[in-house]
């Protein structure tokens, strides 16, 4: 049934049994989702940036790279998640210092994680 207001969605949510797992099932789905993209495209958006490389290429590279560290990729997945959260925190205002160093970060992971020949 439709909710008529957001009090009675929340208090639904958070004071039931359907309710937590409702989160719990929205949590697992989204970190599952998140996973995902992050093996996808640790390394591949600087490659195409980078190198004249086709998608496929760079793709595949991304797969190696979380294939050979996959601590490392899944502290760095942490790492952005924290600070993309703290930055989003401040009405987002946070994200105009978080994103460009997360950007300069990624690019250093990039340049030491893919040699080229």
């Amino acid at each position: 049934m439709p909710y008529d207001n957001i009090s009675a969605l929340l208090r639904d949510s958070f004071t039931t049994e359907a309710g937590w797992e409702m989160i719990a099932m929205g949590v697992g789905v989204g970190a599952i989702f998140a996973a995902v993209v992050l093996c996808l495209s640790v390394v591949s958006f600087p490659m195409l940036v980078d190198r004249r490389v086709g998608i496929p290429l760079a793709l595949t590279t991304s797969l190696a790279v979380v294939r050979r560290n996959p601590g490392t990729i899944a502290l760095w997945g942490l790492i952005v998640a924290v600070l993309l959260a703290l930055g989003s925190i401040p009405l987002f205002v946070g994200l105009i210092f978080v994103l460009p160093v997360l950007g300069h970060a990624t690019w250093h992971l990039y340049r030491a994680a893919v040699t080229w020949p």
